[in-house]
């Protein structure tokens, strides 16, 4: 009786780099030399598939007997020949079959290693829950981050930075890197960190405002104006950077 295999997140991560290795080759398989349904580099591929998934779940499994290929045509004992052309779509859909199969096999292992945290996208996602965000922050990069959305996630996160600056300073007439170059200017300051009293509040006030305005010229606008592919780890640290401004700007007085 078939049993279900029961892999561990080792087992899976080892696995998905093989079935990668498999679709490959499914998909260098050039059908349109194919003479006869019997061919020798096609059994050989059919073989090399099935050896991948025994070895992954085991021969007796459910899923071996659910997942296994068969890229042959097999042609019943009959007195006619089947027509070349009736074979290669055969096959064609048998491969395509293959790789299907082969790619469920591998969204369905990502999708477990995920739910564990074992990938870099699950144990960003899972140290993303364990932070304590400000608010709006939260509410503008949350759900396109843990949908993968990085580039997105980040640029959200720095549109909500810029509107509360402009909602606590009052200027609704700037934006940007501008707009945060006017709200904490250390000589003018419309919103200050300290009592500025000291050469060494004014050295804050100065690096809080370039820490700002670096937000918006280094992290907002690239991804405003292009493409950009974040990784889920550099979105998680961005997002964490500029919620900690967000707090600071609760501490400001005009």
């Amino acid at each position: 009786m078939p049993k279900s295999a029961d892999l561990n997140p080792t087992q899976m991560k080892t696995a998905i780099p093989k079935l990668e290795r498999r679709i490959i080759e499914l998909k260098e398989l050039d059908i349109n030399t194919i003479q006869k349904p019997y061919e020798s580099r096609v059994e050989a591929l059919t073989n090399k598939v099935n050896d991948t998934l025994r070895g992954i779940f085991g021969a007796n499994t459910i899923e071996y007997g659910q997942y296994r290929v068969n890229l042959g045509m097999y042609i019943p004992c009959t007195n006619r020949q089947k027509p070349l052309r009736e074979v290669k779509e055969a096959v064609r859909d048998h491969v395509e079959s293959a790789i299907s199969n082969l790619t469920t096999i591998i969204d369905l292992f990502k999708e477990n290693l995920d739910d564990l945290g074992e990938t870099q996208s699950g144990k960003a996602l899972n140290a993303f829950g364990d932070l304590a965000l400000h608010p709006e922050i939260e509410r503008a990069s949350a759900d396109l981050f843990k949908n993968e959305h990085y580039s997105n996630a980040i640029e959200n996160a720095c549109k909500a930075l810029n509107l509360l600056v402009k909602l606590r300073s009052g200027r609704d007439d700037l934006d940007g890197t501008d707009l945060m170059l006017k709200v904490f200017s250390p000589d003018k300051p419309i919103l200050k960190f300290n009592e500025m009293k000291t050469d060494s509040d004014k050295s804050e006030q100065r690096g809080m405002m370039f820490l700002f305005a670096g937000v918006m010229s280094a992290l907002r606008n690239p991804r405003a104006h292009g493409l950009i592919d974040d990784n889920p780890e550099n979105a998680l640290e961005q997002i964490s950077f500029i919620s900690f401004l967000a707090k600071s700007l609760n501490k400001t007085e005009k």
